[in-house]
């Protein structure tokens, strides 16, 4: 059983939650996926996330290329530290438009 979820709170907006690991993110992966397909932008807050890892970082890089690949807009938002700090260190924080963390 997954133990993250995904919500739409609103009309082009997600919101990701719980633990996004290797087993989590398969199960959220393909509704992200469609929801990226289906709107002409979407906001994707991961505010509520409490745990993440590499398969994480996976799940975001591939929305945004997929997000590229149909000329939809996405936008990152509220990434946990450990995940920009994650993205930063394997020189993924341009492709993903994050910002490393002020110390």
């Amino acid at each position: 059983m997954p133990s993250a979820s995904l919500s739409e709170p609103a009309q082009g907006r997600v919101e990701l939650s719980g633990e996004l690991d290797f087993s989590s993110v398969p199960q959220i992966w393909p509704r992200l996926q469609h929801l990226i397909e289906q709107q002409p932008q979407l906001e994707l807050s991961l505010a509520q996330v409490s745990s993440s890892n590499s398969a994480a970082l996976a799940l975001l890089l591939e929305a945004v290329q997929t997000a590229a690949s149909v000329n939809k807009r996405l936008l990152l938002q509220d990434l946990p530290s450990d995940l920009v700090d994650l993205a930063v260190l394997s020189n993924l924080d341009d492709v993903l438009g994050v910002s490393p963390p002020r110390r």
